[in-house]
């Protein structure tokens, strides 16, 4: 199917748009990207912003995160490398791990981890002052 002209400068702008909020937000969702949008771009819908991440996504131009969610999580950094996730607010943070910890782990288990870049889990600081929080209100 040939796509008219317009279509595809709209189709390019959209990208840009998309890769450029992306790169502001650092790791966001498709809904998340979509609203971050929606003043700038009220005609992409949720459906384009889906097919715009996911030909950004095969094409390498930017990466996921494997969360415990259902939601993909797009990063800004398609290179492998490893992630915080908080298991309260599902918020992502990049992280470096250092060789020698990943050595250490691949020894106690005996097996070579994947070269996907590690995902450690845990209650961020914001949900975690905000459960002190509500624990002293009470």
């Amino acid at each position: 199917m040939n796509s008219s002209p317009i279509m595809e400068v709209m189709s390019t702008v959209q990208t840009r748009a998309v890769l450029m909020a992306l790169q502001r937000l650092g790791h966001a969702t498709n809904l998340e990207l979509h609203e971050a949008l929606a003043a700038d771009l009220p005609e992409l819908s949720l459906t384009s912003m889906h097919r715009i991440t996911a030909r950004l996504i095969e094409r390498g131009e930017i990466g996921t995160v494997a969360t415990d969610a259902r939601t993909v999580v797009l990063d800004a950094r398609p290179e492998t490398h490893d992630h915080f996730v908080c298991t309260k607010c599902g918020g992502v943070v990049d992280i470096e791990i250092p060789d020698s910890a990943i050595n250490a782990i691949q020894q106690q288990l005996g097996t070579h981890l994947a070269d996907a870049g590690v995902v450690v889990r845990g209650v961020c600081a914001v949900c975690r002052t905000r459960e002190g929080s509500a624990q002293r209100s009470s």
